[in-house]
């Protein structure tokens, strides 16, 4: 009697265990799914609110030295901030939303980013390593016209369910702050080339470093195509030339051939970190700096049999940001027979 009493009181108690487990799981589905548009929610259950906690913690964020963060900041110049928030103390906040809570994780989980409204995209900071946990030293890498630089910070915790049962959920703190971004890397403009006997060309500057810091920036110009000499799909390189108003071309590395048969098509192959000024661009033939162009500035189709060509004649282009950062590039021109 004893033993069909104790199993009837087990089954019993299972059944009553499986059904709080249905009841604790039964969740109203959120109202307004569209199937039609999102079929993969099909046979999927969505709380119509949030089942349980997830506290937010307030945090501000300045510099290292207590002041705000400054409303212009410099592309690849970094700064110390610091994300003043309890999310980093030995203990959570106390809530009656969560009682007896206790952090699970052992360090939060720290992300900065630089926000562009312009573009609507964020960049997570680079950080350079090294930093205490609610510090740490982030670099702009990319200006911004109108943006923000912004902290989310995250660590997981426990707490006492009204159920009697521990919980766990992730407390999260964030913050963010109106800044911009200010543009010194200059635009990195080349030039596509073509001729009607089919031979064609392309050049184009490469930052390399990339975000070096301090200035000056430096590039790579790479060179492919027959009109610059370079066979097949192989390219030539001219390395650490200063990017800037002074990228001359050594004409051992690499050199525009032509033919004084050539008639070339010129397009220009334009790229900045931001934001080029297409109204600024600039090229045409000279000999070499402070020279005037021999042809009109900005002609597309060049006739070489009708130029007089200086004794060192050069393929040039200047380029400007809208910031005003400036590239001025010589490609040396050779002269080959037909």
């Amino acid at each position: 009697m004893r033993r069909k009493y104790f199993f009837a009181m087990l089954l019993a108690a299972m059944f009553c265990g499986i059904s709080y487990a249905q009841e604790e799981e039964k969740v109203e589905t959120a109202p307004g799914i569209d199937l039609t548009k999102t079929p993969w929610l099909e046979g999927v259950t969505l709380p119509a609110k949030l089942q349980g906690v997830s506290p937010t913690i307030p945090m501000n964020i300045t510099l290292d030295n207590g002041k705000p963060i400054p409303a212009t900041l410099t592309e690849d110049i970094p700064i110390s901030v610091i994300a003043d928030t309890a999310i980093y103390d030995p203990m959570p906040p106390e809530s009656p939303d969560a009682p007896n809570a206790e952090w699970v994780a052992k360090e939060p989980v720290t992300q900065w980013y630089f926000d562009d409204w312009e573009l609507n995209k964020s960049t997570m900071a680079a950080q350079i390593p090294g930093s205490a946990p609610n510090s740490s030293q982030i670099i702009p890498l990319n200006p911004t016209g109108n943006g923000t630089v912004s902290c989310f910070v995250s660590r997981r915790m426990s707490y006492l369910a009204p159920n009697g049962k521990t919980k766990k959920c992730f407390a999260n703190s964030s913050r963010a702050v109106n800044t911009r971004v200010l543009d010194i890397t200059p635009p990195c403009c080349g030039f596509e080339i073509t001729t009607k006997s089919g031979r064609s060309g392309s050049c184009w500057p490469v930052e390399n470093p990339p975000n070096q810091y301090p200035l000056p920036k430096h590039a790579d110009v790479f060179f492919s195509g027959s009109l610059f000499g370079a066979k097949g799909k192989n390219t030539l390189s001219a390395s650490g030339i200063e990017l800037g108003e002074n990228m001359i071309i050594d004409p051992k590395v690499a050199a525009l051939t032509v033919s004084g048969s050539d008639v070339l098509t010129i397009k220009i192959i334009g790229d900045d970190n931001y934001k080029l000024d297409n109204a600024k661009i600039k090229f045409g033939i000279s000999g070499g700096p402070n020279t005037p162009s021999i042809v009109p500035e900005n002609t597309e189709v060049i006739e070489i049999a009708k130029l007089k060509m200086p004794k060192k004649p050069y393929l040039f282009l200047e380029a400007y940001d809208t910031t005003g950062n400036k590239q001025l590039m010589y490609i040396p021109i050779k002269m080959r027979r037909r």
